[in-house]
């Protein structure tokens, strides 16, 4: 990517980054006495247009969604390039593809599990699935639809939906990340991986699956051969364990996967994985322009939105703010 394109944007998103949330601001919403409290701290604050639309505190999910949207199709508009935007929010194009295949197998609506973000026109796309005429399909999209829909037909498997669609993106991200020739879109990626594959692994031992299961759902593109998770199906996964020793994301696992082997739940893997891809991130505020700045805003942004979330649930299900303020990612600003 030429970096003197992201000049103007880079400017613009410094003066974004300044209205980020603070963790002062999110320890303020955490002790409040309640749900509506908590959101009070939002006035303010960018997010106070689409609250004062709410009727009801309890459909803040409404005000979250719809700013990050707006986030999204505002860098879509003003960006030099599109794949900026494309290597975040493709997770939410493929989680709709998902949706309009278990649609159309089941007969059932789903309509409120679509997430409709970015650029992406799920409407058009699913009326072309059901037209019948696969051929219609956009192209992006099309090869991965109908591999899937064809291996449904012939095994009758509704889990082969999501492995097949959840390589499918990760191998959508590995060649965006590639193509950019940007390192930390390319650290950001292979890291992603290499998270997502042991979290594989660990589920794929907890559920008692074979080899051949771990074959087909284990992802390539991450910095550990994925012919390695083989030798540890059948070997508890530690701290210590030579499986990730080398990778870039050992030390962050060492403390989660201790917290996994006495408790079974992978809540705090999964703080750790978003922790570790924050500091990643971070890496750009180094950066004076570039589309790592856009990059690193957007994925703060979304951070963001998850901390807001986890606050919220919190607050409307009364658990106690230590509960909450373990949850809580790393913050961008």
């Amino acid at each position: 990517m030429d970096r003197t394109k992201f000049i103007q944007s880079s400017t613009t998103t410094r003066v974004y980054e300044k209205s980020l949330l603070t963790k002062s601001q999110f320890s303020r919403m955490i002790e409040s006495d309640n749900l509506e409290n908590a959101i009070k701290h939002l006035n303010d604050t960018p997010y106070q247009a689409y609250i004062n639309k709410l009727s009801r505190s309890e459909d803040y999910e409404v005000a979250l969604k719809e700013a990050l949207n707006d986030t999204f199709r505002k860098y879509y508009e003003f960006l030099p390039s599109p794949e900026v935007v494309d290597l975040i929010a493709m997770k939410y194009e493929y989680h709709n593809l998902k949706v309009i295949i278990k649609e159309k197998i089941s007969g059932l609506n789903y309509e409120r599990m679509y997430i409709n973000f970015g650029n992406f026109d799920f409407d058009k796309l699913k009326e072309e699935f059901e037209s019948g005429d696969r051929s219609k399909l956009d192209s992006r999209y099309s090869e991965v639809i109908n591999d899937v829909y064809d291996q449904f037909l012939e095994f009758n498997d509704p889990q082969n939906i999501d492995i097949l669609i959840d390589k499918a993106y990760f191998e959508d991200s590995k060649k965006v990340a590639e193509q950019s020739d940007v390192d930390l879109f390319k650290t950001y990626v292979e890291d992603l991986i290499d998270f997502t594959n042991i979290r594989t692994l660990l589920r794929c031992q907890n559920q008692k699956k074979d080899l051949n299961f771990l074959d087909r759902v284990i992802i390539d593109g991450g910095t550990i051969d994925k012919n390695k998770y083989r030798d540890f199906l059948f070997t508890k996964v530690d701290e210590n364990s030579n499986l990730f020793k080398t990778s870039r994301i050992y030390y962050s696992l060492k403390e989660s996967l201790k917290e996994y082997n006495l408790t079974n739940s992978l809540s705090v893997f999964e703080k750790s994985m978003d922790n570790y891809l924050m500091e990643v991130i971070k890496e750009a505020k180094k950066v004076t322009y570039g589309p790592e700045v856009s990059f690193a805003y957007l994925l703060a942004k979304e951070t963001e939105i998850k901390n807001l979330r986890i606050i919220f649930v919190s607050k409307l299900n009364k658990l106690p703010t230590k509960f909450t303020r373990e949850r809580l990612r790393e913050s961008y600003a």
